[in-house]
């Protein structure tokens, strides 16, 4: 069963290197996909450096990038990877085994960040749980490619695409999270103070699930 990682990136010269290196030397049946979407930096150069990455351009904007990559993509899962997030040794074999069974739809893994703060401890927990509130882009979700061709992939809005597509893949099948952990930076927490940032973040969720357009939030999210 092949899996198709696609990875949409913006100026990631810092974290891509470490991030496709590792991706290369895990056990299982892959395919690597870099979406850059206009990066100002050397990211596009860096990926294109890696003969077995295929490396794409497409507009700006995280959904509008996946879709791109999934459009090319050939293998039966779609895993949507973050420029700045390791998977774990066993991806492949954890998502291969939920996958099997016909009733689901896709899922996520849970989720470390780097860093010893509080909040990083409580944010790990939470990512335990399947719900819409507690899954984002940076845990690594994983779609079959069929039921992502159904739904016509991510909606190319400009913020909360990955909150959005979950209604529509519980709808056709079962979402459901892995007991194993993806690792990501915690840079953006960190640039704008942890604890302002992840409430930030929970009031822009909020905001969204009672309606906000996601183009009034995004100016207040400032990984875009």
């Amino acid at each position: 069963m092949l899996i198709s990682i696609i990875i949409p990136a913006l100026n990631e010269e810092n974290y891509i290197t470490e991030v496709l290196a590792h991706s290369l030397k895990l056990q299982g049946d892959f395919e690597i996909i870099v979406v850059d979407g206009g990066s100002s930096d050397n990211t596009f150069e860096i990926a294109k450096g890696f003969k077995e990455v295929q490396v794409f351009r497409s507009p700006r904007g995280r959904a509008s990038q996946m879709n791109y990559g999934a459009a090319l993509a050939k293998g039966e899962i779609l895993l949507f990877l973050h420029a700045d997030t390791i998977l774990p040794d066993n991806a492949y074999s954890s998502i291969v085994d939920l996958c099997q069974d016909k009733k689901v739809s896709g899922g996520s893994f849970r989720l470390i960040m780097n860093g010893s703060h509080l909040f990083f401890k409580i944010y790990k927990y939470l990512s335990h749980f399947s719900l819409e509130f507690f899954t984002y882009g940076d845990h690594a979700m994983f779609i079959k490619s069929k039921v992502f061709k159904k739904i016509n992939g991510y909606k190319e809005i400009s913020f909360m695409e990955d909150v959005e597509i979950q209604k529509r893949l519980r709808r056709e099948g079962k979402f459901k999270k892995l007991k194993t952990y993806v690792i990501t930076s915690n840079r953006r927490l960190k640039n704008n103070g942890v604890t302002k940032q992840l409430i930030v973040d929970l009031i822009l969720v909020g905001l969204y699930k009672v309606g906000i357009h996601p183009d009034s939030l995004k100016r207040f999210y400032p990984d875009r």
